[in-house]
């Protein structure tokens, strides 16, 4: 649990670890850990293989996500900096797709991964000479996959079908704080939560499994947020 937290922690942490404490000013780099949960939703009716009439998709669920990535940046202040962070993200995703004209359903599991890039500004508050409490704000592409699903049959829990993989790029918006502490002259421990919207995500639109290669409707995941608990570890140059 303490690792998750860790892993969990970090991740965020990318997204809003590059601060310097009061009267530091320069260039900055740091590695994040980040761990936390994810939400979503979808609107897709016509989900899968045509002759089923279209899957109705409900029952979307993320599970723990964790996550690493890296900062660079720079300090013009003692309040003010900027800095490029690398965000990566995976976790568990599942959702159920019903076929009405059928009267079937389906299960579908796999994993929903996240590899963003964001240019971020941040703002830090000193409470003393090592501990600053800091806000950020992010602008950047997501790059949302939805990779190794499998289809499988609700009633039963018999195998069905892989579904293809695939890759979408969307915008996101990230808003983090924290409070980070001096724990040497170069090193910083930070310690930071956030919330980022990273849009949609979509299978590919083929199928492999009972009824061989098809093609299918693509499954979307649409509105995807995302809080994250991070810890990074930031040098100052």
């Amino acid at each position: 649990m303490i690792s998750k937290l860790l892993l969990s922690a970090t991740i965020a942490a990318s997204v809003f670890p590059a601060f310097a404490l009061a009267g530091d000013t320069g260039f900055f780099a740091g590695l994040d850990v980040t761990g936390g949960v994810a939400s979503g939703s979808s609107h897709t009716t016509n989900g899968g293989a045509a002759i089923a009439g279209g899957g109705v998709v409900d029952n979307v669920k993320f599970g723990d996500a964790l996550g690493v990535g890296g900062h660079v940046g720079y300090k013009f202040n003692p309040a003010l900096s900027v800095f490029i962070s690398y965000q990566h993200v995976q976790g568990d995703v599942s959702w159920d797709a019903n076929f009405p004209l059928f009267g079937v359903a389906s299960n579908f599991d796999g994993t929903a991964i996240s590899n963003a890039v964001l240019g971020n500004i941040a703002y830090d508050w000193a409470l003393s000479d090592a501990t600053s409490i800091i806000a950020t704000a992010g602008i950047g592409l997501s790059f949302n996959s939805l990779s190794g699903i499998v289809e499988s049959d609700q009633a039963t829990g018999l195998f069905l079908s892989d579904v293809a993989d695939h890759t979408q790029v969307n915008p996101m918006v990230q808003l983090g704080a924290g409070i980070d502490h001096k724990i040497s002259a170069n090193i910083v421990l930070v310690l930071s939560v956030s919330v980022s919207y990273t849009g949609e995500f979509e299978t590919g639109d083929t199928r492999s499994g009972n009824l061989g290669i098809t093609s299918i409707a693509p499954y979307k995941i649409d509105d995807v947020w995302r809080a994250n608990l991070g810890i990074s570890m930031r040098f100052t140059f």
